[in-house]
């Protein structure tokens, strides 16, 4: 049965001729094929990366309209060739097999691999002994500068975002592919699951990496470990991933979970954006004709029990730069904090001794400093209530005398590593605890509240849409059942009443 194709979603299309025949007998036909690869996929795919071999090809592509409209540009593509091909040849008949195949790329560790096998077949193939040598891929096109267009324009700055930059890309590509199963199944029909075994990820492996390089790579590791502890949490439901690219430059990797045992909505998510400064935000900045490079990792978790705090993350890292390149600002920023429907003391203890001990191993004063900014940020001033009971909040953690950049990622890490011990054993302590309508009404009803915050108040929120990030993404903070009742008030001496009266006041845990 053939995958389904979708809009927006990452694919591997790949064929080969008829009763595995030639299809390319020469260096004209290819031309001409990748010249109908423009003339029909453009606007209806993006171009990954491509190789073309005598008898076979591979296509790595974003669809970008729907599935009709993207199916009938391949058709158009290969039928035209066909056409001009058995005009050429004085032949008749299918030129392709039966149905081009393709695969659904979900993984962002597979998009990579698959970019480096694609690159590297005619070497695997023997056709040449360098792969570099070999004409027909889109390995080149990625050395080229911006002003030449290539196939591959539209989607260079993200995949070499992928690789952290040409530099590693590059080196990337000259790792031993030994063992690197056949993923297109062209040699061997009854292929039908890529075997990545042996393959390692060698992403991040330049000497020595940059600070962006760095806690960008720290990010993906921290994604991954968070989600896995979490979907283990659940019990049920699984992260989805959507891998994603900003027009401008960069992208991300979104993974949310959804109606599982123990979260109703949750996202993990990871960003590294590029390109130049948007003019509201270098008014902001009070600078002029700047480029940037952010990065960082933002989750929400909104549980199902109400019993369960809401919790809230982010890691960051920007760069600012001059119209040389060079960097002329970069500072770290977060921090995590936690939003009960219900006190629990011992909860909010616990969360804010976890957020202690991290500040501790670096400065006495960053916990009484950080946990006071946080009480101020996360202030709903329009309800003159916090959102929640706090935890830390830092940005624009500079280098100073006393704290290089190296020690604010030593700081930042240490917190972002912090961040399973200080939530979940307050998860697990409380998410089969029973619980009324009454109180799932509460729950939304302080949820509403959430809401206001992220959308009138959040910084983050703002600079993502200031900077066209995907919207999908940025909004995944909001949970799905929300309730905004008239003039709402708890009962008096209620345990609704006794979370507001500590929302009022900020209130010392530790």
């Amino acid at each position: 049965m053939l995958e389904k194709i979708e809009k927006g979603h990452y694919y591997h299309i790949f064929n080969r001729g008829i009763n595995s025949s030639v299809i390319f007998p020469n260096e004209s036909n290819m031309s001409y094929f990748l010249n109908l690869i423009e003339k029909h996929l453009t606007d209806k795919v993006d171009i990954i990366a491509f190789c073309l071999m005598s008898n076979h090809f591979h296509l790595i592509v974003k669809i970008i309209e729907d599935e009709t409209m993207a199916i009938q540009a391949f058709s158009n593509l290969f039928n035209a060739y066909a056409k001009a091909f058995n005009k050429q040849q004085n032949r008749t008949g299918s030129l392709f097999e039966k149905h081009f195949k393709r695969k659904k790329i979900t993984d962002e560790t597979y998009l990579k691999n698959l970019i480096l096998y694609v690159h590297k077949n005619p070497q695997n193939h023997k056709v040449v002994k360098h792969f570099e040598a070999y004409k027909f891929t889109s390995y080149k096109g990625y050395f080229l500068g911006n002003d030449v267009r290539t196939l591959i324009s539209k989607s260079k700055s993200y995949v070499l975002s992928l690789f952290e930059d040409l530099e590693n890309f590059e080196l990337v590509h000259q790792s031993d592919l030994q063992g690197f199963e056949n993923l297109a199944g062209l040699e061997n029909s009854n292929t039908t699951k890529p075997n990545l075994q042996g393959l390692k990820d060698l992403a991040g492996l330049k000497e020595p990496p940059t600070m962006k390089d760095k806690f960008f790579k720290y990010i993906h590791e921290l994604q991954d470990t968070i989600t896995s502890k979490l979907e283990t949490v659940d019990g049920k439901a699984l992260f989805k991933e959507d891998i994603w690219e900003r027009p401008e430059g960069g992208g991300g990797r979104t993974r949310v979970i959804e109606n599982g045992n123990v979260f109703e909505k949750g996202g993990v998510n990871i960003s590294g954006v590029h390109g130049k400064l948007p003019d509201s935000m270098q008014k902001y900045f009070g600078v002029e004709d700047a480029d940037f490079f952010a990065c960082g990792l933002s989750l929400v978790l909104h549980p199902k029990n109400p019993m369960v705090p809401t919790v809230h993350a982010n890691w960051r890292y920007f760069e600012m730069y001059d119209k040389n390149g060079a960097i002329v600002d970069q500072w770290f920023g977060g921090g995590q904090d936690l939003t009960p429907y219900y006190l629990f003391e011992e909860d909010a203890i616990h969360f804010h001794t976890v957020c202690k001990t991290a500040c501790d191993k670096h400065q006495p004063e960053f916990y009484k400093t950080y946990k006071k900014r946080c009480d101020e940020y996360f202030y709903n001033a329009h309800r003159n209530e916090g959102r929640g009971i706090g935890g830390l909040f830092f940005d624009y953690c500079k280098a100073t005398e006393t704290m290089t950049m190296e020690n604010w990622y030593d700081f930042v890490t240490e917190v972002g590593n912090s961040f399973l011990e200080s939530y979940v054993p307050i998860v697990e302590n409380r998410k089969d605890l029973p619980f009324s309508k009454t109180q799932r009404d509460w729950q939304e009803i302080r949820r509403g509240r959430y809401v206001e915050f992220n959308l009138v108040h959040d910084k983050g929120t703002l600079f993502g849409l200031k900077t066209n990030g995907r919207i999908e993404s940025i909004l995944m903070s909001l949970p799905p059942h929300v309730q905004w009742v008239y003039d709402h008030q708890p009962e008096p001496g209620s345990e609704e009443e006794k979370l507001i009266d500590v929302l009022k006041k900020p209130v010392d845990w530790v």
